[in-house]
């Protein structure tokens, strides 16, 4: 494969000292495309893979038969090679996959030009074994009682344009949301040039001051009861304010204290410590073909406080791209996993390696959408516009093509034969298709077209006076 060659596979494998120290009949090199092959092969197990990944290796690398490695080979091989080469694979794949010229990845005119990312959290089920009960805790509770599986927690940040991947990490159950885009920003995955999108499970002072300090603009919805002065009115009905420091002492604080109690900080200390923000407020109005239309309101904060440069307007229209890293997680978790189904691997070690060669695989197809879109033969078009099954497809047959150049371009034409996506306005429930509650949700707001209308509201002072 063009995006993963043999080279770069040798290079990681290398660099993290996994190379086989004698002849084995599943060497580093085949056991890490193994790992892959099995993203590419949803309900496939070991042994169908390893059959379709030797097709390839005897008809195109060998003129004799290889024998077929058993599946206890394959675990074995898989626990030689560990997690550390697919995650450092990982690091060597992650980036927008932006060309010149790609539409809908900048956002705002050529003087801002910030590249939209989103960021968001999901979870995945693993093996119910005691050593992945012991590593990733008992399966959580429910409303209608104990989980089935137990589960790891995973935040992608992801390029709203391609929804290729610029960071991964994840953890336990244990470990918040909040816990884990702390560690994106510590990873360096944050910067100037980028317009953060994030909803309001991250709109605490730690999270929007700590994503600030790296350079890199916010938008987040923030709750209605909080409380932002209005400091400035702007004359789009945006209006600047403060985003409150958090009134509980920071660990530092607390570790110079020396376990003496500290006293919480009053508002106006708050205040003076926290973050210049612009408050944008508005309403959007759903009018579906069946059912009543609806109304929700909506309130942004963000560190672009020029209304010149970002009005308020475009403010409110660019919040909507978050749900691009939904769409991303629907390609993972539904479209390259499979809905409803587990990682395989029974412990730790097995499940970390298994995640990132789903992150790798994830990434691979979306950088060979961005490419596809670009060199469309018409014109560049929105990646948004080429279907993720499509290309995972495409990219699945080849497994049993000879690795040559040229082949991501067949991938390519093979994509440009499909009909191009137009996204329609509809609407429906994010419950899960088949339950009660999707059944509930449907009543209330059956599936239809939809119309959407944005409303901007003037600053409180304005609707007071």
């Amino acid at each position: 494969m063009e995006i993963v060659p043999p080279d770069l596979v040798d290079q990681v494998i290398d660099a993290c000292g996994s190379r086989e120290a004698r002849k084995r009949a599943l060497p580093a090199r085949v056991t890490l495309y193994f790992v892959l092959t099995m993203w590419l092969c949803p309900g496939f197990g070991y042994g169908e893979v390893l059959r379709v990944l030797f097709h390839q290796l005897t008809r195109h690398l060998s003129s004799r038969r290889r024998p077929i490695p058993s599946v206890s080979a394959a675990v074995q091989a898989r626990r030689r090679l560990g997690r550390a080469p697919l995650k450092a694979l990982l690091r060597r794949l992650l980036g927008s996959a932006e060309k010149p010229h790609t539409p809908g990845m900048r956002a705002f005119d050529r003087e801002l030009a910030l590249l939209k990312v989103a960021a968001d959290g999901t979870r995945l089920d693993v093996a119910d074994t005691p050593a992945n009960r012991a590593a990733f805790g008992d399966p959580p509770h429910g409303r209608i009682g104990p989980g089935r599986y137990p589960q790891v927690r995973l935040l992608m940040l992801i390029a709203c344009g391609t929804r290729a991947l610029l960071d991964a990490v994840w953890g336990t159950l244990r470990v918040g949301e909040p816990r884990l885009l702390d560690k994106l920003v510590w990873t360096g995955a944050f910067g100037p040039g980028m317009l953060v999108l994030i909803d309001r499970y991250f709109s605490g002072y730690p999270q929007a001051a700590r994503i600030a300090a790296t350079g890199a603009d916010v938008i987040v919805r923030v709750q209605y009861h909080r409380r932002l002065p209005v400091l400035t009115e702007l004359a789009d009905g945006s209006y600047l304010s403060v985003l409150p420091h958090s009134d509980q002492p920071s660990k530092a604080e607390r570790d110079r204290a020396a376990g003496r109690p500290l006293p919480r900080r009053g508002l106006r200390a708050r205040q003076a410590l926290g973050i210049r923000v612009r408050v944008v407020e508005y309403a959007v109005t759903v009018i579906p073909e069946i059912g009543e239309a609806r109304t929700e309101n909506y309130r942004l904060i963000t560190t672009l406080l020029d209304p010149a440069t970002a009005p308020a307007t475009q403010i409110a229209q660019l919040y909507a791209e978050r749900w691009e890293s939904e769409t991303g997680y629907a390609d993972a978790k539904t479209y390259l996993r499979g809905p409803q189904k587990i990682l395989r691997s029974k412990d730790p070690n097995g499940v970390a390696q298994e995640l990132y060669a789903l992150l790798i695989v994830y990434q691979v197809v979306q950088i060979a959408r961005a490419r596809a879109a670009h060199a469309h033969p018409d014109q560049p078009i929105d990646p948004d516009r080429i279907s993720f099954t499509v290309v995972l497809r495409a990219l699945a047959r080849t497994i049993s093509e000879p690795p040559r150049h040229g082949l991501l371009r067949e991938v390519s034409h093979e994509v440009w034969n499909q009909p191009l996506l137009t996204r329609r306005p509809r609407s429906k429930p994010r419950e899960r298709k088949g339950t009660a509650a999707y059944a509930r949700a449907c009543e209330r707001h059956p599936p239809s077209n939809v119309v959407y209308k944005l409303t901007m509201r003037a600053s409180p002072t304005t609707r007071a006076g």
